[in-house]
């Protein structure tokens, strides 16, 4: 089978979510650069760590904008160990966090977890919900227990139906035509004929 030879080859990196202080890498994984440029300007710009655009993440179809993550690395240059659990990065060794699916467009910081499923990965990247559990008062909770329920639960089932009935006969009485006592249709005012 004969390749393409006018088909751009994929340029691939590691896409890093955060680069926290305490020398954790929050790490998206590997993803393929979305690019109109040539690859010589893509891979001058991702070595010179100037790259923008978008990074196809996996086989997920998801693309991400650089914007929203801390670094886009040739694979060439982050290597990772034990098992995925550090990383070696310019000339540095750093914890690996695992960022979810979920979190790659959290605009937010990212804290670490230990993986409460298993051992690999050793960290999970999770939002950072600190700030808002600050502002949560006690104090405003609901006294009792809260019991949520269909807003109809506890309507009467024919409510809707009779006032249908009514809304149709205000509209009969109105327009002077209708049905009878008698069961007979006409000018309700009336007299039926005999």
């Amino acid at each position: 089978m004969m390749r393409n030879p006018f088909k751009k080859a994929p340029i691939k990196a590691w896409v890093i979510k955060q680069i926290d202080d305490d020398q954790t890498l929050h790490l998206c994984g590997q993803g393929v650069l979305e690019s109109t440029e040539k690859p010589k300007h893509v891979r001058e710009a991702l070595r010179t760590g100037r790259y923008q655009g978008g990074v196809r993440m996996g086989n997920t179809g998801i693309v991400l904008n650089t914007r929203r993550i801390a670094a886009v690395v040739p694979l060439d240059r982050l290597r990772l160990v034990d098992d995925g659990r550090v990383a070696e990065w310019e000339g540095r060794s750093w914890a690996v966090s695992q960022v979810p699916q979920r979190c790659w467009n959290y605009e937010g910081r990212l804290v670490t977890q230990k993986n409460p499923m298993s051992n690999s990965p050793a960290l999970i990247s999770t939002e950072d919900v600190s700030t808002i559990r600050k502002n949560i008062s006690r104090d405003g909770a609901p006294p009792g227990e809260v019991v949520f329920r269909p807003a109809n639960a506890l309507e009467d089932p024919l409510q809707d139906t009779q006032a249908a009935i009514k809304d149709v006969q205000e509209r009969r009485k109105r327009a002077g035509k209708g049905w009878r006592e008698d069961g007979t249709w006409g000018p309700v005012n009336e007299a039926p004929e005999e």
